[in-house]
């Protein structure tokens, strides 16, 4: 008999569990790396920003927390640009804004709140050189008003704000703290403004315009005290005016008088230390004096006198309290004046450490200008000839006197002034003033 060949059938069941064992372990062992890696970057982000964010430690100086040690990061703001051309014109920049998850902190590391503070933003940096318009002295009365025209000035690529704060007659366009001020009588306040110069010059310079202090010298009708202290007066002590009581005569203020030099030396001083960097110093003048004035007041205020020398030792005296104070004086005086010789003001050679401010106006320059030898024919000249003409002349009649341009830009067309701008760039002015 033949025997049976025996044949063996494989145990399935042990391979299924051989494969189901082997599955078993290879998810374990991912679900174990990707632990660790979860466990490690969880550890190593704290780690990592402790180590890079910590001070430099020695053993010798124990460290100690500093603020910024123990308040917190907060978001960076978001912003967006805005796109031109288009139909994006009318889209917003930025369409919408997902919140950050929240994150949440261990209890032992939130900082207490009494230790978390904010620091405001810092002031735009302060234009420097550039072109300083004139404003308006209405817009001074109050906060709004000066906050909507410089706002306007800012949004026009304006560098500086000329602030006239004392005007002709002697009206204060800020709320001066001199004594001398206040003691105005004849039922009228001086003053038409509620803001300090501080206020102003905080104002002008939070929008990163350079603020320009515009004052009013001699033309001051004020009658200041009992005695009508620094104005004109005759040897019996009666105050001079300027035309009959019954026409409503006003004083002026003296240059040859001490109260009156004090007096505009301490506005000086309260400028500069309310933080205007530049004062222009305007009208140094004399009222028109009559023979019977003369006779009243004595040869001293006569124009054919010395009396020019009461107007410069002013300046010099209102420059050296500017000095003191940290600003620089500017003596207000025009071209014309300059250039044909008429100034009271414009003695260089007394004017030691002054400084000049050139005011070109079309309303009231010369025809001519002698330069030299030469007469020169001014009406001749375009613009920019003009311009490079009469303040060269200038430069030269100042000697080492520092000098600046100021221009009348309503006196020119938009394309003489333009013109005019570019002469004065080209001649190394690195700043303009124009009212």
């Amino acid at each position: 008999m033949k025997r049976r060949k025996k044949i063996f059938k494989p145990k399935r069941h042990y391979k299924i569990k051989r494969r189901n064992e082997n599955t078993v372990k290879i998810i374990a062992g991912a679900a174990a790396v990707a632990a660790l890696i979860f466990v490690g970057y969880s550890v190593a982000g704290p780690i990592g920003r402790y180590i890079t964010s910590r001070p430099d430690r020695t053993e010798s100086q124990p460290w100690s927390p500093s603020d910024t040690d123990i308040v917190s990061e907060s978001l960076p703001a978001v912003t967006g640009d805005v796109q031109s051309g288009g139909d994006n014109l009318d889209q917003p920049a930025v369409s919408g804004i997902s919140e950050a998850p929240e994150v949440t902190l261990p209890a032992d590391t939130i900082a207490p709140a009494e230790t978390v503070s904010e620091t405001a933003a810092p002031n735009p940096i302060v234009k420097e050189g550039g072109a300083a318009y004139y404003l308006d002295p209405d817009s001074m009365a109050d906060a709004d008003s000066l906050n909507a025209a410089l706002d306007e000035l800012a949004a026009d690529g304006c560098s500086a704000v000329i602030f006239p704060v004392k005007t002709e007659g002697g009206i204060f366009h800020y709320a001066t703290k001199l004594d001398f001020a206040h003691t105005a009588i004849d039922g009228r306040d001086p003053m038409e403004s509620e803001l300090s110069a501080a206020d102003i010059v905080y104002a002008a310079e939070s929008r990163g315009l350079r603020p320009v202090a515009l004052v009013s010298v001699l033309y001051d009708n004020n009658r200041y005290g009992d005695y009508r202290d620094g104005s004109y007066r005759s040897e019996d002590g009666d105050t001079w005016l300027d035309t009959s009581p019954e026409k409503g005569g006003k004083p002026w203020l003296s240059p040859f008088d001490e109260t009156a030099q004090e007096y505009l030396c301490d506005i000086i001083t309260e400028l500069g230390t309310a933080g205007f960097d530049e004062i222009i110093c305007d009208d140094f003048i004399f009222p028109e004096f009559r023979s019977s004035d003369i006779d009243m007041l004595g040869e001293e205020v006569s124009p054919y006198s010395d009396r020019y020398h009461a107007l410069t030792s002013l300046a010099v005296m209102m420059t050296n309290a500017g000095n003191d104070a940290g600003t620089e004086v500017m003596l207000r005086i025009t071209a014309n004046s300059v250039i044909r010789g008429y100034s009271e003001l414009f003695y260089p050679e007394e004017l030691t450490g002054c400084r000049i401010m050139i005011d070109y106006s079309e309303n009231n320059i010369s025809r001519t200008m002698v330069a030299g030898n030469e007469e020169i024919i001014l009406d001749d000249m375009e613009m920019y000839e003009k311009i490079t003409a009469v303040f060269g002349e200038v430069s030269d009649r100042c000697g080492e006197l520092p000098s600046y341009p100021m221009l009348d830009r309503e006196s020119m067309s938009a394309d003489e002034f333009d013109r005019a701008v570019k002469a004065l760039t080209a001649m190394d002015y690195d700043k303009y003033y124009v009212y």
